[in-house]
This record gives C-alpha cells, sequence and structure tokens, in this order.
C-alpha cells in the first residue's frame, strides 16, 4: 500500500496501473491521505467507514443532486453523488442488516484499450454478521452492468473477500415510504413513555390515527412519535402500501 499526494483532487500520474498489470484500488481514511494498492490490499480495510475518495463534484447534464446523508445508527455521513445513490442510502439507512455503509469510498482504476478507466462501486457495506458486500446499481433499463465492468469488479472482489450484489434503485410506493419516515428517524425528547402508550395502542392491527387517539396522545404529537417509531421497527407496517395517516400498523 503506498501514499499518493493529493492536491485538490487525485493525482493522474500515480497509483495508474501500467497495461497488463491488472486493477489498482484508491480510498481515503478519514483525515488521512489518499492510499492505493492492489485488490488483496482491500481486504480487512473497514471502507463501510470511511468518506468518499474525493467528493463528487456537481457538473452541467448530470443528473440528480449530491446529498449528505446523516446516518440514524451511527455517527456518520454518507455523501451520495445522486439521487439514485440516496435512495438506496435510505433502504440501506433502514434496513437492520446493515451495519455500516458508505458511498463511493474506492476508486478502481485499470487500462483497457490503451487508456485509463476510473470506476467507484456505488456503496460498500458490512453487514451486522460482519460480512462486506459492495452494491452497485443497475443501471436503468438493463439487468446487469457491463460486463467488462463486472469483471473488473469481481476481480477485485474476491482477494478482497467481498460479496457482489447488483440492486435496483429504490422505487415506487415503498421507496416513498422510507423517504418520508427519514425525516422522523433521529429520537427527539424523552419519548419512552408516551412511546410504551403507543405500543400498547397498536397491539393488534390498528389505523394510525384510531390508534394515536386510543393511546391518549394529542394526534399530533402521536402521529410524529408514531412515525419515528415506525423507522424504528418498533411499529411495523406493510411497506407495499402508501403510508397514509389511516394506514394499518401494529406493535413489533
Amino acid at each position: 500500500m503506498s501514499a499518493v499526494e493529493v492536491a485538490g483532487g487525485l493525482l493522474e500520474g500515480e497509483a495508474v496501473p501500467k497495461a497488463g498489470q491488472g486493477v489498482v484500488a484508491l480510498y481515503r481514511e478519514p483525515y488521512g491521505p489518499v492510499y492505493s494498492c492492489t485488490a488483496d490490499g482491500l481486504q480487512g480495510v473497514a471502507l463501510e467507514e470511511f468518506g468518499p475518495v474525493s467528493e463528487p463534484v456537481p457538473y452541467r447534464g448530470r443528473r440528480g443532486i449530491i446529498t449528505y446523508w446523516p446516518v440514524a445508527t451511527r455517527e456518520a455521513t454518507v455523501v451520495c453523488g445522486s439521487l439514485r445513490q440516496w435512495r438506496l442510502a435510505v433502504e440501506l439507512d433502514f434496513e437492520p442488516v446493515w451495519a455500516a455503509f458508505s458511498a463511493g469510498p474506492v476508486e478502481l482504476r485499470w487500462r483497457a484499450g490503451g487508456r485509463l478507466r476510473r470506476w467507484r462501486p456505488d456503496f460498500l457495506a458490512r453487514t451486522a454478521d460482519g460480512v462486506r458486500e459492495v452494491l452497485v446499481l443497475k443501471p436503468s433499463g438493463q439487468e446487469s452492468l457491463p460486463a467488462a465492468r463486472l469483471q473488473v469488479l469481481e476481480e477485485v472482489a474476491r482477494p478482497a473477500g467481498w460479496r457482489v450484489r447488483q440492486v435496483r434503485e429504490p422505487s415506487g410506493v415503498r421507496a416513498r415510504n422510507l423517504g418520508w419516515l427519514a425525516g422522523y428517524r433521529f429520537p427527539e425528547g424523552d419519548e419512552e413513555g408516551q412511546g410504551q402508550a403507543l405500543l400498547e395502542a397498536f397491539r393488534q392491527p390498528t389505523g394510525l390515527r384510531a390508534g394515536v387517539a386510543a393511546s391518549g396522545l394529542d394526534e399530533l404529537t402521536g402521529l410524529d412519535l408514531a412515525y419515528r417509531m415506525l423507522w424504528q421497527r418498533r411499529l411495523l407496517f406493510d411497506t407495499a402500501y402508501p403510508l397514509l395517516p389511516d394506514a394499518m400498523a401494529w406493535t413489533a
């Protein structure tokens, strides 16, 4: 592993593999320099806890926006370079199977056809069981990444000890529901006593407003807390149906 000096961005000449030498990976430790290594040098590196190699830059014609996403379960901010990445970040933050994740924390460089190629897979994530996965969004309207890019990713993933997972961009009712709940993902104030009242009110599947009324809380306070508890999974609901004020919910 070697450090690559960076002045306002990644230098072109450093850590660029010559033709036939394979793939080189670049990553940046928190508050540290950019490092370069071969694929086997990535094994055990906690990329899911690192930021991007360099922050995404907005440019004319770019689809989506750059989003700084404070993670609900730990003190970290994920920098998403597109709305597609942001929607997947919301999903990863909501699902307890994922213990940590980061967008674009590694850049892969290789030569093909006499040209330098660069690519940052969308996410590196670690499951609650300690398994590292590289998550890449499938191109719109396609079933898989381009074969050459997928081959490069698998070439890196094997010695790095990663699983490769291609995923669709979250969409539809579930994505809209989670996008709404994400605004309630952080606890606020002393919720324990009021939360217990809601848990009792939702012992059986009940509409949100009806359950809040049965708990004795006023509607605004109760709905606000109910949404927080839905994000926390203390209350459950069917994500296939719109999360309206009368949507059915029940105690986990």
